[in-house]
């Protein structure tokens, strides 16, 4: 799973809590939050200590993300969830992180039914 985000707030680190519950009982999820458009390493790391979270936290080498994924800059947060292969199972995408924050349960159980 990849979780862009346009920021690093509570509501981000309310999605990325709710992924780490599914990442603790199973390792093959791999998912990785990328920082886009702006974040800086010292947000992650703040989020990071916060709230002690599981998940690995990254800063994007381009500002935009990845080209190949064509990210809406319009939104804050697009969460792409793929199966074994890398096939995209589910996307979201959402114009801010409160959005992202009450579909933190959604985003989990897409997880979990991607690893079956």
């Amino acid at each position: 799973m990849l979780i862009f985000s346009q920021k690093a707030d509570e509501n981000l680190a309310s999605v990325v809590k709710a992924v780490d519950e599914i990442q603790k009982s199973n390792e093959k999820l791999g998912t990785v939050v990328v920082g886009v458009g702006g974040v800086a390493a010292a947000d992650f790391e703040k989020l990071q200590e916060t709230h002690k979270l599981t998940t690995p936290l990254t800063i994007a080498v381009a500002a935009d993300g990845p080209k190949a994924y064509k990210l809406n800059k319009e939104a804050a947060v697009t969460v792409l969830v793929y199966k074994s292969g890398g096939k995209i199972a589910k996307n979201f995408a959402f114009k801010d992180t409160k959005d992202a924050a009450a579909k933190a349960k959604d985003i989990a159980e897409a997880a979990a039914d991607a690893l079956k």
